[in-house]
Parts: structure tokens; sequence; C-alpha cells
């Protein structure tokens, strides 16, 4: 009977906790992908102007800009827009993006 429950308390001890921190390992990337993908989701149901059509979404979780400990999300589109700079710039303006919080910067290509 002690036997028993030597073998459960070492289990307990030991193994458990290791289980508990590999589990980690596995977890921690999956939740972060996850969320880089709703980062990109958000991103995905701004609507369209006339003309625009999404060609590719893309979202990555990691350090992705400078050193630390940080985690960095990532989430972009890729329009395909007959519209110019200047009048996707205009209809990016605050008033679409404000419930988003996504600055509102375009670059050319």
């Amino acid at each position: 009977m002690i036997k028993k429950i030597l073998k459960v308390l070492n289990v307990l001890i030991f193994v458990i906790p290791i289980l508990l921190i590999a589990g980690l390992y596995i977890i921690s990337p999956i939740i972060n992908d996850r969320v880089a993908r709703m980062t990109a989701e958000d991103i995905i149901e701004l609507p369209l102007p006339e003309n625009t059509e999404l060609v590719e979404s893309k979202s990555e979780a990691g350090k992705l800009a400078g050193n630390g400990n940080g985690m960095q999300y990532f989430g972009a589109i890729l329009i395909k827009s007959g519209s110019s700079l200047d009048e996707l710039s205009e209809y990016y303006g605050a008033s679409v993006l404000a419930p988003y919080h996504i600055p509102t910067r375009c670059t050319k290509a």
C-alpha cells in the first residue's frame, strides 16, 4: 500500500510539472498564431472600395522587430485596385479605420 502511495506521489511531484512545462512549448505558439490570424481577419473585414479586390492576406506572430522578449503580431492584406493611392488613402481615412485602431499610412509599392 505504501509503495502505491509513493508511486502516485512520484508521478505528482516529478512527471506532472514536466508535462506542464513541456505543454507550454506546444500551447504558446498555437495561441500566438491564433491571435495573429485574428489580427489579419480584422483587417480582412474592412470594407473595400469599388474596383478593389482582396488578393492575399498574411499573419505572423513572433519577434518581428527590435530586441527584447516581447511578442508581436502582424496582419496585412494585399489589395488590387483601380483607384489611385490618394483615393485609397482618402477612402481609408480616419472614419473607416477608427473602430479598428489602424494607422492611416499607405505607401507606394
